[in-house]
């Protein structure tokens, strides 16, 4: 008994290792957004009793004297502004709960194991559902995956980003149970798939369109309804779910701060950044009318930097007041079908070409941070939290990033190689484990499809986006191997 829960505690270790490794979990920019938005929540519905390390950032814009006088025109240099009652939308309050209860426990060190126990927990029973869960088999796939993949790397990112995956491999299990799960299993990977929907509002499209493939698959295979019904059904009630907790969210934070939370303008600043956007804009305003017409001298912009840059000559939306803010977030989706329409072709071309450029971007460049060491730098992060990324080894800059990005490169092309070869002369033994697995990479591609789609038509593109779940084909191409490689009988127990 001590043998195997050894097995599995080093299999959980070696999903963890670079945080380990780094000192420290790795932390994203917006990582603090999800932290305070969950302490924030703390200390106003504590009747201001409950405080942390995180609540100083903000404790005295909840102050009376710390409201602006004209909130309208008040200009803050952040996305979340207390002062003016201007909460970002799509940061969600229910994965922030998770991080904030895991920094008060561990600092965050549960956090990270508890995503790799959930991950290797799945690949264990992908393992077991297709017959290959000997002990030496799991081994393997565990090693592999911790060694040349993005998997560990984002078991330790204090992002919603692994939520994606386990999101969509939890939904893959359910796919192919056909009655083998137990009752427990199928509950836990329900609880797995609600919780990647209320994390991000990207992660219910993707299960959406999923789902929605799927049900197109069964139909034209001539499932029977029950077997369809099985995953399809439930999987609608946690979609319907994950949307409503984005409803009640912006109802709570309205009732609070008196403001619906404002969407980032994702659309205006990517149609502006891929050049119909601007065109529009120069034709059309001021008569137009949309605040983005302020912009309209800009001869060109880059999206992130429009959003989020402090840079004058770059920046726009840190330095919109709170009314233009307002304007931005409502106009958002009217300014881009109002692009669409004056230029169908052009932007609808950029958004592929944006979105191939999304697909083939997979590396995690998320080891190494910069300007970790001016006075400057990361001043959202409590003092005790900062100074320990300081003295990370991604602080120093002390990762081998372009070594681990081509590694994992080449992971993904081999395992795209292999899984090609396997289609085209294994596949056609047929058998259930062989349809399953067809039947798995058909979603996973239209998985990698809307990500793509979503990561860089719409925001932009980074490595980060398709990074999160592109590990899925390396374990897609294991199986495969090991299908191809022999037809060995499936084992009654997984070690």
């Amino acid at each position: 008994m001590l043998q195997r829960w050894l097995f599995h505690l080093g299999c959980v270790l070696a999903l963890a290792w670079p945080a380990f490794i780094n000192g420290q979990p790795f932390y994203f920019p917006d990582s603090t957004a999800y932290v305070r938005a969950a302490d924030s929540a703390a200390y106003i519905f504590s009747g201001e009793r409950i405080r942390t390390e995180w609540t100083e950032h903000y404790r005295r814009s909840l102050e009376p004297g710390g409201k602006a006088h004209d909130t309208d025109h008040h200009i803050g240099a952040r996305g979340n502004d207390l002062a003016t009652e201007s909460i970002m939308a799509g940061r969600s309050p229910y994965f922030g709960a998770l991080l904030w209860v895991s920094y008060l426990f561990s600092r965050f060190w549960l956090f990270v194991v508890a995503q790799a126990a959930v991950a290797y927990w799945l690949i264990r029973m992908a393992l077991r559902l297709f017959g290959l869960a000997r002990p030496a088999i799991v081994a393997g796939t565990v090693l592999l995956l911790s060694a040349v993949t993005a998997l560990p790397y984002f078991t330790g990112l204090l992002m919603p980003d692994l939520l994606a995956g386990i999101g969509i491999l939890a939904f893959l299990l359910l796919v192919i149970d056909r009655g083998r799960l137990a009752r427990g299993e199928r509950m836990g990977l329900f609880t797995l798939l609600l919780l990647s929907v209320v994390a991000h509002l990207t992660h219910i499209l993707i299960v959406a369109a999923m789902a929605a493939m799927l049900a197109i698959w069964a139909l034209a295979r001539g499932w029977p309804r029950a077997r369809t019904a099985a995953p399809v059904v439930p999987t609608l009630l946690i979609l319907a779910a994950g949307i409503g907790s984005v409803l009640l969210t912006s109802a709570v934070v309205e009732q609070v701060f008196g403001r619906k939370p404002l969407l980032v303008p994702l659309l205006t600043a990517r149609f502006m950044a891929d050049g119909p956007g601007l065109d529009y804009l120069r034709r059309h305003c001021p008569e137009a009318g949309f605040a983005a017409c302020a912009w309209a001298g800009r001869t060109e912009v880059m999206a992130a930097d429009l959003l989020w840059s402090h840079d004058p000559a770059k920046g726009g939306y840190m330095f919109a007041d709170a009314a233009t803010r307002r304007a931005l977030s409502a106009e958002d989706k009217a300014f881009a079908t109002a692009v669409l329409a004056d230029h169908p072709v052009a932007q609808g071309t950029a958004i592929l070409r944006n979105g191939w450029r999304q697909a083939i971007d997979i590396e995690a460049d998320l080891l190494n941070y910069s300007c970790t060491m001016g006075p400057h730098c990361w001043p959202a992060l409590p003092p005790r939290e900062r100074a320990a990324l300081q003295a990370s080894l991604g602080g120093q800059g002390l990762w081998p990033q372009p070594a681990i990005a081509r590694l994992q490169q080449g992971a993904i092309v081999a395992a795209i190689l292999l899984l090609l070869a396997w289609l085209a002369i294994d596949a056609r033994r047929g058998g259930e484990r062989r349809d399953d697995l067809r039947l798995w990479l058909l979603l996973i591609v239209v998985a990698l499809a809307v990500n793509a789609l979503l990561g860089g038509g719409i925001s932009e593109p980074q490595a980060r986006y398709q990074a999160r779940i592109i590990w899925l084909l390396p374990l897609a191409a294991i199986i495969a191997g090991l299908l191809w490689r022999g037809d060995p009988e499936p084992c009654a127990t997984d070690g």
